[in-house]
């Protein structure tokens, strides 16, 4: 049983990778997507049953997002049946969102919770792609690759709940209306400033380009020293918050930040190989697959594209010829040393 859970938890996954490519904006892609993952289909009649049950999962998903008076309680209902791994027996009769998580299959909680969150997100963007947004009070954000971000802009303030990948914002300014950017770990409020955000589900990082923010965390549970609960910080300062806080992180170059933002050029100093590739698989219309071990001991000091990660990943086998760069699938790129 533990084997068939196990196979049945792979083809989720591979399933599930495809139908991400499937929503790329470029319509070669697309093409060679579709028609990988119909072939994949065609292996068997198991790997069809679980691509028809998430596809089935992640329609009804983005179908309930889009009407206000279900987004909440579908978010809150995919969370509770991710976290319980059981379905919805519990779930009210009668309700539009019982109806529809009744009668999802299992599949649906293979699925991760950022998957979820991005899916019913107010604004997703796609792999491989800068996707820039006015927000209703004119404040300019950029969402990195598959970044996503909900948006709850009332009369008192204005929040941006990062839920997904990494964002830049550039705030308008009004002194009627806090603008807060918000993650699981805490809290960023704007003080008339531009500044990037990148969350995962175990950390909070930000890198502060302009003026200053003031940054409070959910909570801190260590006692761990230079950790805090708030703190001001200013530009060419970062932080990073998790459940031990507010912790410095090294000072930002502001000016390789900025280029990485509106040039779309990833300028390292002597930083280590893995992080590097971090950036690039960022971007990538795909996945970079390499040991964080094994290439943390590597530095490189280059200017690489990051709308171009074939063309990154070729640059660095040229500087590095230990460099060994092997094409998985159309898709999946693994980097490692000979």
């Amino acid at each position: 049983m533990a084997m068939e859970k196990s196979k049945h938890h792979q083809l989720v996954e591979e399933a599930a990778y495809w139908i991400v490519q499937l929503s790329s904006d470029d319509e070669s892609s697309r093409k060679t997507a579709n028609q990988k993952f119909e072939e994949w289909k065609k292996t068997s009649e198991q790997h069809r049953q679980v691509a028809a049950d998430i596809e089935q999962c992640i329609g009804s998903i983005q179908k309930l997002s889009q009407t206000s008076g279900h987004k909440k309680v579908t978010k809150v209902a995919l969370k509770a049946g991710l976290s319980s791994g059981k379905t919805y027996k519990h779930l009210r009769a009668g309700t539009a969102f019982a109806v529809v998580f009744v009668a999802m299959s299992g599949a649906l909680f293979y699925l991760t919770d950022t998957t979820v969150a991005y899916v019913t997100a107010d604004i997703q963007g796609q792999l491989g792609q800068w996707t820039t947004q006015t927000l209703p009070d004119g404040s300019r954000l950029i969402l990195r690759g598959k970044s996503a971000v909900n948006l709850d802009f009332k009369t008192n303030q204005r929040v941006v709940e990062l839920v997904q990948g990494q964002i830049y914002v550039d705030v308008a300014k009004d002194k009627t209306r806090p603008f807060l950017v918000k993650t699981s770990h805490g809290q960023i409020q704007a003080l008339g400033t531009a500044f990037s955000v990148s969350y995962d589900p175990s950390a909070t990082e930000l890198n502060m380009l302009h003026s200053k923010v003031k940054v409070e965390a959910t909570q801190v549970k260590t006692t761990q020293l230079h950790a805090t609960r708030q703190a001001i910080v200013e530009a060419g300062q970062a932080i990073k918050m998790d459940k031990n806080g507010v912790q410095k992180l090294p000072a930002l170059n502001v000016y390789n930040e900025q280029q990485k933002w509106q040039k779309h050029q990833l300028m390292v100093e002597n930083l280590p190989l893995n992080q590097v590739l971090q950036e690039l698989d960022r971007n990538y219309k795909g996945k970079i697959i390499f040991n964080d071990a094994a290439l943390q001991h590597v530095r490189v000091n280059a200017v690489l594209p990051l709308d171009q990660t074939t063309e990154s990943l070729k640059l660095l086998a040229t500087v590095f010829p230990d460099l060994k760069i092997k094409q998985i699938t159309p898709f999946v790129v693994m980097v490692s040393l000979k």
